[in-house]
């Protein structure tokens, strides 16, 4: 399915001219190496453009790469382009480079040589391909002025980089002229049934590398079959053992490689994984959804707000339609040197991700105060829980597990409450993003049992809610509001600081003595605020068990102590509360 899905894709950016047609791909040319019309080098130019991080090589249509790979692939060039091993015969790391490199150099530039000599058979009235086979005639000569170019040093110290041909006065290389005949097309490929199309045709051996960040250089394989290591079954070997056209190859590794571009909106990075993204036709939602889980834009912060605000209201504005059936493709990539493991396959319909991811954020939702934003895309709620707010410190199968969640409306995996418990801990803070991870935590694990009938965690204080780590955790807050007032503002750590941890791990050891310290800290208020603060402690102490305070909470309870503190420290926050406190000592 999922190669069918980018085939799908492929056809449809193919038939609005917004990808190459069969045959062609988007492939970034460094260096261009111009020549006259009879075959002299005049100069090395380079097509970078941007600059810094922004700085990268132009691409342009050429004949797609080809698939090799062990100890012969020297035999096969790509054509009209290449890196500089097949184009100048000249070895890698060249202050580095032994007499096998060097001669694996040579005979990589006769394969090149071979297929221009081919081109030239099957185009004997093509200027460009004529020149590019005159620039071999003369060869020494060119090389020896090429590496006098002021350029050359830069472009042979990058390993990989690849080369084409110019003609002096043309605006693009030689190999993007789309009249170029290349011949056969898999005239000696194996004809087999495709497992993507249905039909026979030939098929692609090796299948063509997709550039993923992370993965080696020269691309990584989505499709591949070792040959003899274990992969091979019925004396099949590569390609055969699942064989897939060479247009079908050529159409999802096409269709891939266009979504991973830089400049592409269907991806994200995130931790060493990349998140593909794509629908089915033009759809608004494909479009939004990056702003849901990726980082904010650099030069726009509030664009995922608006956009997350955009998919709240869509229900009402009718942008997008709870009717709408296009199909959805999520596929989460993680890279492994040349292979690229598939994480995550999720194939579902706008209507269904709209209405989860709206049901995802609406969990999420919790009081907050005037400086935290309404909406975090999942990138900011998983930095908040990860050290020095670093996503490269979280478990790369966190973000799997919450792109899943939030997709398929699942409960959230329980590394996310680990995470997050441990993260309060370390560092005493309960927050909106936190504490809104844990109620969409509880809640999510609460509705996915069916045996569990306690309600739904509120967006607020909810006084109605008898569970006790809830209110340890409200008792908490209480407790360190009586000393923030009877220090009137002179605290350099409150008992958050010093007894967090052990109050919502361990309440029956800690609460006694924190309690006995609350009645010191009262004796420092005015009469007023006494009995405020007394009143408030003790409607919640009535419903604490008769028995007393709780030996130890489990992470669910540890949970709701955090969610109980962050409700009593907003609601102190309240315009209500904060008139009724003003009253109660004005009277």
């Amino acid at each position: 399915m999922i190669l069918q899905a980018l085939c799908e894709y492929y056809q449809r950016k193919a038939a609005l001219n917004e990808m190459p047609p069969y045959g062609r791909e988007w492939r970034a040319i460094p260096y261009l190496i111009v020549i006259r019309e009879d075959g002299h080098f005049v100069k090395l130019e380079e097509t970078y453009e941007g600059e810094g991080k922004q700085r990268e090589a132009k691409s342009f249509s050429m004949c797609h790469a080809r698939g090799r790979s062990g100890s012969n692939s020297w035999k096969t060039a790509n054509i009209l382009w290449d890196h500089y091993g097949y184009v100048l015969g000249l070895p890698k790391k060249m202050a580095l480079a032994d007499e096998n490199a060097v001669q694996t150099g040579k005979k990589q530039n006769e394969s090149f040589v071979k297929e221009i000599d081919r081109l030239v058979s099957l185009n004997p009235n093509h200027v460009g391909i004529y020149a590019v086979r005159q620039f071999y005639t003369v060869f020494e000569d060119n090389l020896n002025a090429i590496k006098k170019d002021a350029l050359f040093e830069d472009s042979v110290n990058k390993e990989g980089t690849n080369f084409a041909f110019k003609i002096l006065g043309q605006l693009e290389p030689v190999g993007v002229d789309s009249t170029i005949d290349y011949g056969e097309d898999g005239k000696d490929a194996p004809v087999r049934l495709c497992l993507v199309h249905g039909d026979r045709k030939p098929i692609a051996v090796l299948n063509n590398s997709v550039s993923l960040i992370g993965a080696s250089s020269m691309g990584a394989k989505l499709v591949g079959f070792q040959k003899g290591a274990g992969y091979d079954s019925y004396h099949k070997e590569q390609g055969l053992n699942a064989p897939i056209s060479q247009q079908a190859n050529n159409a999802y590794t096409m269709a891939l490689n266009t979504m991973l571009a830089k400049d592409s909106k269907n991806h994200f990075y995130f931790s060493g994984d990349t998140l593909v993204f794509w629908a089915s036709r033009e759809n608004e939602f494909e479009n939004q959804f990056s702003f849901f889980f990726a980082a904010p834009p650099k030069d726009n912060p509030d664009k995922s707000v608006e956009m997350i605000s955009h998919l709240m209201k869509a229900p009402l504005s009718g942008t997008i339609h709870d009717n709408d059936e296009t199909r959805f493709y999520i596929l989460l990539l993680s890279p492994n040197v040349a292979r690229i493991a598939v994480k995550l396959w999720e194939e579902t319909t706008v209507r269904e991700a709209g209405a989860n991811i709206r049901q995802y954020f609406e969990d999420l939702n919790i009081s907050r105060g005037k400086m935290d934003k309404p909406y975090y895309s999942l990138y900011e709620l998983l930095a908040n829980i990860a050290l020095q707010n670093d996503t490269k410190n979280l478990p790369r199968t966190l973000f799997n597990g919450m792109v899943r969640a939030a997709i398929e409306n699942l409960p959230f995996p329980a590394l996310a409450q680990m995470q997050c418990i441990g993260r309060i801990k370390a560092d005493r803070k309960v927050n909106c993003r936190r504490a809104g991870l844990l109620k969409a935590y509880l809640n999510r694990k609460n509705r996915n049992n069916k045996q569990n009938v306690e309600k739904d965690i509120t967006m607020a204080l909810d006084l109605e809610n008898k569970n006790q780590a809830y209110l340890c955790g409200r008792l908490f807050a209480i407790l360190e509001r009586i000393q923030e007032e009877s220090a009137t503002g002179k605290l350099n750590a409150t008992i958050r600081d010093r007894y967090y941890g052990a109050a919502s791990r361990t309440p029956s050891v800690v609460f006694p003595r924190l309690i006995d310290l609350s009645n010191h800290h009262l004796v420092k208020l005015s009469e007023k605020e006494k009995v405020y603060y007394e009143r408030m402690k003790g409607e919640v102490m009535l419903d604490i068990n008769a028995r007393g305070f709780d030996t130890h909470f489990s992470l669910d309870d540890q949970s709701r102590f955090a969610i109980g503190y962050y409700h009593q420290r907003q609601f102190f926050y309240t315009k209500k509360e904060v008139a009724n406190f003003q009253d109660n000592n004005n009277n």
